[in-house]
């Protein structure tokens, strides 16, 4: 069984590396709350590197997140005990989805742009 999976793997390596790195840049994120009491819009500059999210421009939070090769993003972001969690799907150079914080029970939506 181990020995099938492995092949398998192999087999679908080239395709996931010349995928790797397509979304890698700084992306302008809109960011836009439609429920609850958190601010009601945002800009906010987000850095991916090999398909992960290594930086945000938020003072103090810490990212995490990733796009994967079907090209759907998802994103954690923490300060604290405050969390957001983020979704979407990015094409190309454009990049939408929807937020939502638990902890502060707001939620909304975002649309990026890569910037470079």
């Amino acid at each position: 069984m181990r020995a099938k999976c492995l092949a398998a793997c192999l087999l679908l390596a080239p395709t996931t590396v010349l995928a790797q790195g397509a979304h890698d840049g700084h992306w302008q994120a809109d960011v836009e709350t439609t429920v609850g009491n958190c601010p009601r819009s945002g800009q906010v500059i987000v850095t991916i590197k090999n398909e992960r999210v290594v930086a945000i421009d938020a003072g103090g939070v810490e990212p995490w997140g990733y796009v994967d090769v079907t090209n759907t993003f998802m994103g954690r972001f923490t300060r604290g005990a405050e969390i957001v969690r983020a979704n979407g799907e990015a094409k190309g150079a454009t990049a939408s989805g929807s937020w939502s914080s638990n902890t502060n029970y707001c939620g909304g939506r975002w649309t990026a742009r890569k910037i470079d």
